[in-house]
């Protein structure tokens, strides 16, 4: 029979071993839960970005069709005036036509422009991914305990304290 004191020391072992495994549960929960913030804080960037490339299109769909419809008027005014003076000819197709450049160089400008946003808020959001895996990567996982050496650690200090107690060493 046992003494109390190696008793004791097996106790103390089997309560260590539980200790570090409700350690490792806190700190994979605590783990879990930053991912988990972490992927939401993500999607909320995410929508947001997204919310804003559509009003950046919008504002970019409506400047084209303001554009539209300034060519149109000075088209038509021009053509308004060219037919009350009786002006006809080639400096009237000119103009005409440089009207209808402007419009198509403001239009291309428009889209650029629209393009590079959009490439910028692409951009945006893989920064917003790269900082999610980052700030998940930053939290240990923790170990899990292993119960081999846990068990050899317990059996070692109950061995050592029979020793101490009966004085019979195996070694």
């Amino acid at each position: 029979m046992a003494d109390p004191y190696t008793m004791l020391q097996i106790g103390q072992g089997v309560i260590g071993f539980m200790e570090a495994r409700r350690e490792h549960q806190r700190i994979e929960a605590a783990y879990t839960r930053n991912w988990q913030e972490s992927a939401k804080a993500r999607d909320e960037s995410v929508a947001a970005l997204n919310k804003r490339a559509v009003q950046e299109a919008e504002a970019a769909a409506g400047r084209g069709f303001e554009l539209q419809l300034q060519a149109l008027q000075e088209a038509e005014t021009r053509a308004v005036i060219s037919g009350e003076s009786g002006l006809a000819g080639q400096t009237e197709e000119l103009k005409a036509d440089s009207v209808e450049a402007r419009k198509l160089r403001a239009k291309d400008v428009i889209s650029a422009n629209l393009d590079m946003v959009l490439d910028q808020i692409e951009d945006e959001k893989m920064g917003v991914n790269t900082q999610m895996k980052n700030r998940i990567n930053s939290m240990p996982r923790g170990q899990k305990p292993n119960v081999l050496a846990h068990a050899i650690g317990t059996a070692a200090s109950a061995y050592a304290a029979e020793a101490d107690i009966t004085g019979k060493n195996l070694f």
